[in-house]
C-alpha cells in the first residue's frame, strides 16, 4: 500500500508536465467509400466524448470531400495547427487530375469546430485582412486562406496583423506570450512569432494609480489588460495586486517601450522603466 500511493503520489507530481502538451493526431489507414484514405485520428485528450466527436467530425468532413472527386482515389491530411486544446487539419482528396480540400479548426473542449470570431472581435480590420470568415484555417504562425470553395489553403495571414483585435482572453490557447515583469528594466525581450507580450506589474487601482505603455512607433500598443489580487486572508478594500498588460506588436523591428506608473491626471510618475522588445 505504501508503495502504491508513493507511486500516485510521483503520478500526480508529473501530470501538470503534460498538461500544456500538443495534442497527439495519429494516422489511421482507412477506406472512406472506394477510397484509401490517411486519416488523422485524435488520442489521450482529457474529454473521451470530445475526442470522439472530433474524430467522428473528421470522418463525415472525409467523405463529404472524397465526393468532390467523384468517390474514389485518395485522401490524405497536414495538420497546420496543434495546440493543447486546439487542431486544425487541412483534408485533401485527390482522383487522377481532380483534388478538392476541406479545412477543420476543432476546439477539443467541445468536439466541434471553432471559428475565426471565437477568437477574433468581428470588425472591419479583421474582415480586411480575412474576407469570408468561412475560408479560414488556423495555422501555427498566422491563419491560412483560400479564395474558392474547395480549395487548397494557401495565403497566409500572420497572427500579428490582426492580433490588435483578438478577444484577450482567449489568446494563451491560441498563441503564445512572452511573459515579463519589472525585471526587464534595461533589457531586450524577443517575441514569439504571435507578437504578443504579457506585462505582469504591482499595482493599486484603488490609488488611482494604473501602468501607462508609451513608445514612438503606433506598431506596439496594449490590447488588453486585467488585475488580479494574490491569495490571501485579507479581504479589505483596496487591497495591492498585480496588473496583467497584453501588448501587440503588428510589425517587425525593435522597439523602445517605456512603462510608467502614474496617475492620469498627473504629470510625474510613481515609478517608471523601459526595455527593449524586438519583434521578427
Amino acid at each position: 500500500m505504501k508503495i502504491l500511493l508513493t507511486a500516485l503520489f510521483c503520478l500526480c507530481l508529473c501530470l501538470p508536465a503534460f498538461a500544456d502538451q500538443q495534442t497527439t493526431v495519429l494516422t489511421e489507414q482507412t477506406t472512406v467509400g472506394k477510397a484509401s484514405a490517411s486519416l488523422p485520428f485524435i488520442d489521450g485528450s482529457n474529454d473521451i466524448v470530445s475526442e470522439k466527436q472530433a474524430n467522428a467530425l473528421i470522418r463525415t468532413a472525409a467523405s463529404k470531400l472524397i465526393k468532390e472527386v467523384g468517390g474514389q482515389g485518395s485522401v490524405s491530411y497536414k495538420v497546420l495547427l496543434n495546440r493543447p486544446s486546439l487542431v486544425a487539419l487541412q483534408l485533401e482528396a485527390a482522383n487522377g487530375g481532380r483534388k478538392a480540400y476541406a479545412g477543420l479548426n476543432i476546439d477539443l473542449t467541445t468536439g466541434k469546430e471553432f471559428g475565426v470570431t471565437d477568437f477574433f472581435v468581428d470588425n472591419d480590420s479583421v474582415k480586411a485582412a480575412l474576407g469570408a470568415y468561412d475560408n479560414v484555417l488556423f495555422g501555427e504562425q498566422g491563419l491560412y486562406l483560400r479564395s474558392e470553395k474547395g480549395g487548397e489553403y494557401k495565403t497566409l495571414v500572420p497572427y500579428r496583423e490582426v492580433v490588435g483585435s483578438m478577444r484577450i482572453g482567449e489568446a494563451g490557447r491560441l498563441l503564445q506570450l512572452a511573459k515579463v515583469t519589472a525585471n526587464a528594466a534595461g533589457k531586450t525581450v524577443t517575441l514569439p512569432e504571435s507578437g504578443l507580450l504579457a506585462l505582469k506589474l504591482d499595482s493599486n487601482p484603488s490609488t488611482g494609480y494604473g501602468w501607462e505603455l508609451s513608445c514612438a512607433s503606433p506598431a506596439v500598443s496594449k490590447v488588453g489588460s486585467s488585475f488580479t489580487i494574490p491569495s490571501s486572508n485579507d479581504t479589505r478594500v483596496g487591497v495591492p495586486g498585480v496588473e496583467i498588460l497584453v501588448l501587440a506588436v503588428t510589425q517587425p523591428g525593435t522597439y523602445q517601450v517605456r512603462m510608467d506608473y502614474k496617475r492620469s491626471w498627473e504629470k510625474l510618475s510613481l515609478q517608471s522603466f523601459s526595455f527593449t522588445v524586438v519583434a521578427k
